[in-house]
């Protein structure tokens, strides 16, 4: 039975051939390759070469693994054993018909490689799309920071100028600066919130703020715009709506604004209309209905499912400034608040857009905001800013100055600085993240690390265009005691100094 099964399944697939010790071949049963008998093996196929060189040797057996060969137009992958012989046997050759199995582990060989290519293809892709986004947002933030700086500076003087005596003129002139410094300042922070939001670094700080102070405070921003268009603006309000909500009010006022500004923007006559309105209300939520609807140029039909995508702009009109990024800032917005919104339009008709938005009704009373109060310094403290640029360093020095209590130097760069610091050990340093020849990150490394215990425990105030939370959390790491973003307010920088200070109002 045995030797039946043996002959059905290997008869045909092994192969066995007699040499002399010159490597003619005297017998062979050719049940693999037809071999001539009386004729050198090395006539075959050049491979048995090979086999000739080793027929010296005394009683050897060699292997060849996984062997091609085309013998007589016979195509096989074979495995060979060789025994080169004794005085007393003649050198054998077994082959072995391994064709179908190593044509079949090529294929499986095969598809498993393409199967490894292909995903390491979706890998590397995926890295590369990472690492593209990485060097985005990382561009992003570097180009903040150089925008941030000129701007910061800018809009304080144009607010300082705007204050002295000036002529109709000239006062006119003021007023378009301010507008393109604005104008730049939004178009930089449209950039920064969605580079933010791609990193999952938004975050929702909800706190309880008047909701009816902010609807006047929204009607106080558009009318003068809406004014100088001609356009009729409304502001409908429902007697529900509660006074006082838990929400974060400066997405709420950004998200309303931009879709108001849109509506301004693309009306060219007619009306603008914010309704807000109570949807549904329980003992501590209410779900709000806000609707911004304008008798402009409406959204091409094609249009509808990319209103809301980054960098899409829904005209063609090099007048009509903006990014393309308001709607999308919007839209993820409210998704991260727990809101939605649509829209409805038609073209030279106008356009509809309706937000709902669920807010925590908080049924405490918010005091009125104080005036920002101002601790005086009696006895003068020495302060190094260290920063590149000139009007940077002037800026913060008239802040200063006009905040009174402060010795001012100035440091170009961190090199310099660190000889300053070593000559006076400073009571408060300002220092700029982004500078050449020692940037404020290495600067205030070496500063802490410092064995002088009056110089590595100077308090520092990092200084930067980066507004992304990460670089805050950086900064801290990395020894500055406080940190403040460009383009900043005076209020902002008395108070980090207050803060790292430790001085308290009265």
């Amino acid at each position: 039975m045995l030797e039946q099964i043996r002959n059905k399944y290997l008869y045909n697939k092994t192969q066995i051939v007699e040499l002399t010790k010159e490597g003619i071949v005297i017998a062979s049963d050719n049940l693999v390759y037809t071999i001539d008998l009386q004729a050198s093996i090395a006539d075959s196929h050049p491979f048995f070469e090979t086999i000739i060189s080793l027929i010296d040797q005394e009683n050897e057996d060699f292997t060849f693994s996984c062997i091609h060969l085309d013998v007589n137009s016979e195509k096989k992958t074979i495995d060979i054993i060789f025994n080169s012989g004794s005085k007393e046997n003649n050198p054998i050759l077994v082959f072995f018909d391994f064709t179908e199995h190593y044509n079949n582990f090529q294929n499986i060989a095969q598809e498993k490689n393409e199967s490894i290519l292909s995903f390491h293809l979706a890998e590397l892709k995926n890295q590369q799309l990472e690492s593209e986004k990485s060097f985005k947002n990382k561009f992003l933030a570097n180009v903040s920071h150089d925008l941030r700086t000129p701007i910061s500076a800018s809009l304080w003087f144009v607010g300082m100028l705007e204050k002295s005596d000036l002529t109709a003129s000239q006062y006119e002139m003021i007023q378009f600066l301010k507008e393109t410094n604005n104008h730049i300042k939004e178009l930089v922070d449209d950039i920064l919130d969605l580079s933010k939001i791609e990193m999952g670094e938004i975050r929702i700080h909800n706190n309880s703020f008047d909701f009816i102070e902010m609807i006047h405070h929204i009607e106080k921003i558009i009318s003068p715009k809406a004014t100088a268009r001609n356009l009729d603006f409304k502001v409908i309000k429902d007697e529900r709506l509660p006074q006082f909500i838990v929400g974060d009010k400066t997405r709420i006022v950004q998200i309303i604004i931009n879709l108001l500004d849109n509506a301004v923007k693309f009306t060219k006559k007619g009306r603008v209309l914010l309704s807000v309105m109570v949807k549904e209300i329980t003992n501590d939520t209410a779900i709000i209905h806000v609707k911004v609807v304008d008798t402009g140029s409406g959204i091409k039909s094609n249009d509808k499912d990319e209103v809301f995508q980054s960098f899409k702009k829904l005209h063609d009109s090099k007048k009509i400034e903006g990014s393309g990024l308001g709607l999308s800032i919007v839209s993820n917005l409210l998704e991260l608040m727990g809101g939605t919104i649509d829209y409805e339009t038609e073209i030279n008709i106008g356009t509809t857009f309706n937000i709902e938005l669920p807010l925590l009704i908080n049924s405490v009373l918010v005091g009125e905001l104080k005036p920002f109060e101002y601790i005086k310094i009696s006895n003068k403290l020495d302060v190094l800013i260290v920063e590149d640029d000139e009007i940077n360093q002037l800026l913060l020095m008239k802040l200063l100055l006009n905040h009174g209590g402060f010795n001012i130097n100035v440091a170009n760069n961190g090199l310099q600085a660190l000889e300053m610091i070593e000559r006076n050990p400073y009571e408060l340093i300002f220092m700029d993240k982004e500078m050449p020849q020692m940037n404020g990150i290495k600067t205030t490394s070496i500063i802490r690390t410092n064995p002088n215990d009056k110089i590595n425990s100077i308090p520092i105030i990092g200084v930067s265009g980066h507004s992304v939370k990460t670089e805050k959390g950086i900064c801290d790491a990395l020894g500055f005691n406080g940190y403040v973003v460009k383009p900043f307010k005076k209020e902002e920088i008395y108070e980090a100094i207050y803060a790292v200070l430790k001085l308290k109002k009265s």
